[in-house]
């Protein structure tokens, strides 16, 4: 039997790096077929949510982004929260049908299980991808110009990333066995957004309540997308250490888990 563990883990996402691209390519495709705007609703999406948070928020309830008066500030700063809010959430919100939709993988053929959830990543990642650029463009149309920090976006969303691909490959084991995680995590998610700095800044929430709000792991890469991005600032290289040590952490905690509960996949399927 062969023996599943982190190192083989990992091994194996270097070795089927291919057969991800075209999960991938496949996932992404079979999202936008047969639909009339096709690969355009990668970009209509965001902006009609962008749109819909904007006059809510800023139209309605005249909120305003530390106490600037502009409204064009706020959608910049609203649409950097978005952005990485929709990462997780696309991701996380799809990892625990990671392998209960595709059975026959687990039942009928030797396949590279830990691929999955790592591909609804990389399909979140892309749509993300066209998020930032569309979000620079409106920096550029806004300031004139993109600062030069802008390219720490990489650097700032790597972190996230791991993170988010140790919680998918958790979910995604946890959910062959616990069916009731896929219902609850939409729930999560969406209390996650309003928990999280999207449509206010950190610095907004009383000095008590902040400590706990960087306990989200949203708020940091939310509050530093927007440094860097927008405002120009370099970024906090101290706490985003931290914040690169927990996340390979809870990557590699992931990864163990899924390896250990993977035996067990086919019995529960």
């Amino acid at each position: 039997m062969k023996v599943h563990s982190v190192s083989s883990g990992l091994r194996s996402l270097y070795a089927n790096r291919s057969l991800l691209r075209s999960l991938v390519i496949r996932d992404i495709e079979s999202r936008y077929r047969g639909t009339l705007l096709g690969f355009m609703w990668a970009i209509v999406y965001p902006l009609m949510m962008l749109t819909v948070y904007a006059f809510v928020f800023a139209g309605v309830f005249k909120a305003r982004w530390g106490g600037s008066g502009d409204m064009k500030d706020f959608i910049l700063m609203l649409y950097c929260g978005l952005i990485v809010h929709a990462i997780v959430s696309e991701t996380l919100s799809r990892s625990p049908s990671a392998i209960l939709s595709n059975p026959s993988y687990v039942k009928k053929v030797v396949f590279p299980l830990e691929l999955l959830p790592i591909s609804h990543l990389a399909s979140a990642l892309f749509n993300a991808a066209i998020g930032l650029l569309l979000l620079s463009v409106f920096v550029l149309i806004q300031h004139q110009a993109i600062p030069y920090t802008a390219v720490y976006v990489p650097l700032i969303l790597l972190p996230l990333l791991l993170l988010t691909a140790g919680l998918a490959w958790l979910l995604a084991a946890l959910g062959v066995f616990f069916r009731d995680i896929g219902q609850m995590i939409g729930v999560v998610m969406s209390v996650l957004l309003f928990l999280s700095p999207v449509f206010y800044p950190a610095s907004a929430v009383p000095a008590v309540a902040q400590k706990l709000l960087f306990l989200n792991p949203l708020t940091f890469p939310m509050e530093q997308l927007r440094a860097v991005l927008i405002l120009g600032h370099q970024p906090d290289w101290w706490h985003w250490a931290v914040y690169l040590g927990v996340a390979m952490l809870v990557a590699l905690s992931g990864m163990w888990l899924f390896q250990k509960a993977r035996p067990a996949f086919a019995d529960v399927i």
